[in-house]
């Protein structure tokens, strides 16, 4: 069986390459044999990043394109929200991608977001737009331990996107809070599972700076640029960087912690766009560069790799959500700073509370330090929950597979 793996472009984005390899993963251990197609914008730079994709029945093909309807409609209403009442558009995928679409026995959107508007309506209504033109074509259709909207500010947007997900064949998500908002809208055929990130492998790596002096443990810190818009916007006339500066050099002064500032999505062409470890180069340079006790992941490590690397630490705090479920899933005691419906979600159902939580606009010096003395004081307490909990995670990644496996039946 051949599968299209919707919602994937890169793995710069280091949470996309964990989808993707955990995804495949999952579902060949179900339906043997299975073979995946992987849409990419940098074959050879992805390909890179994981040299036995081959083997796991992965083969790149090129990345959708948006539309010029869809990038003019975006264009449009994000000038002049009032027209869209009046203009919907109709994403048409291009012959070659229908072509590559026609081969397989499902589309399956593994994006763990796409399905919001988190990075703007275009990116939305590409990605459903490509799905719906797949169940048109007469392929099954699933959307794989996601998360989902809310689309509640925009009362037009969630009316279109409840008539879309009625359209799939399946649908599973990965927190509560998704699950909760689908049953509000009337949508009560989604299965509550686990992200299928939580069975990434780590694959052991040299650690390097500042894990050969941290004889006291590390800190990962992971700050990303898509915070900062967010949070800029909250807190006008402050400066993130310095705030984060602050904090950690507090860590630095009254514990005897290393640090390791950790990028986990940067371009693999070099580019500043989206780069984590370019906007925390600021940061480094801020609390006095590269010493002993303090450095930057260095760039260029794949999903599994990080993983080792945060599996190496002692704390973590990170804005990017693979990176906490990297650390939940070897027991690292975590913060995430939450930008969207999904940290809350994991959060809540892997803690049963929003403890470990920090809202993107209320990062500061105070929050992040007391979210860190948090997990200081709760080590021991906070490391036996997830060795009790992420075997019950780790099965449920799974039940993704065993859907899907009943749809196709």
């Amino acid at each position: 069986m051949k599968f299209y793996l919707a919602g994937q472009q890169n793995f710069g984005n280091r949470g996309c390459e964990a989808l993707v390899r955990s995804v495949s993963g999952i579902v060949g251990e179900r339906l043997p044999g299975a073979t995946f197609l992987v849409p990419t914008f940098d074959q050879a730079r992805d390909g890179a990043q994981w040299p036995g994709m081959a083997a796991a029945g992965c083969e790149f093909v090129p990345a959708p394109e948006s539309s010029l309807r869809i990038r003019c409609w975006n264009r449009a209403i994000t000038r002049i929200p009032a027209l869209l009442p009046l203009w919907e558009p109709r994403y048409a995928p291009a012959p070659r991608l229908m072509a590559e679409v026609s081969q397989c026995d499902g589309v399956l959107m593994i994006g763990g977001d796409v399905i919001s508007l988190d990075y703007g309506p275009g990116s939305l209504f590409k990605w459903s737009g490509l799905m719906d033109a797949a169940q048109r074509a007469g392929r099954p259709t699933m959307l794989f331990a996601a998360s989902v909207g809310p689309f509640d500010g925009s009362p037009l947007i969630e009316r279109y996107m409840v008539n879309h997900l009625r359209r799939y064949s399946a649908i599973s998500v990965r927190e509560t809070f998704s699950l909760a908002y689908l049953h509000r809208l009337g949508l009560h055929n989604a299965v509550l599972v686990a992200d299928p990130a939580f069975r990434l492998k780590p694959e052991p790596v040299a650690l390097g700076a500042p894990f050969d002096q941290a004889g006291n443990g590390v800190l990962a810190f992971n700050i990303s640029p898509l915070v900062a818009a967010s949070w800029q916007r909250q807190n006008p006339g402050k400066s993130l960087i310095g705030e984060c500066a602050a904090f950690l050099r507090r860590v630095l002064s009254e514990t005897p912690l290393s640090i390791a500032l950790l990028p986990h999505v940067d371009p693999l062409d070099g580019a500043s766009v989206n780069s984590d470890s370019h906007f925390m180069a600021s940061l480094l340079a801020e609390i006095g560069g590269k010493s002993d006790r303090v450095a930057m992941v260095r760039r260029g490590l794949n999903a599994a790799q990080l993983k080792f690397v945060i599996g190496a630490c002692r704390y973590l705090i990170a804005a990017r959500t693979h990176a906490t479920v990297a650390g939940w899933s070897q027991h690292v005691p975590t913060i995430s700073i939450a930008y969207s419906v999904k940290a809350r979600g994991l959060n809540q159902d892997l803690f049963d509370t929003l403890d470990y939580v920090l809202d993107t606009p209320k990062v500061g010096r105070d929050s992040l330090w007391a979210s860190f003395k948090l997990l200081a004081d709760r080590e021991a307490s906070l490391q036996a929950h997830l060795a009790e909990r992420i075997p019950r995670w780790y099965a449920n990644a799974g039940k993704s597979a065993e859907l899907l496996a009943q749809v196709l039946r």
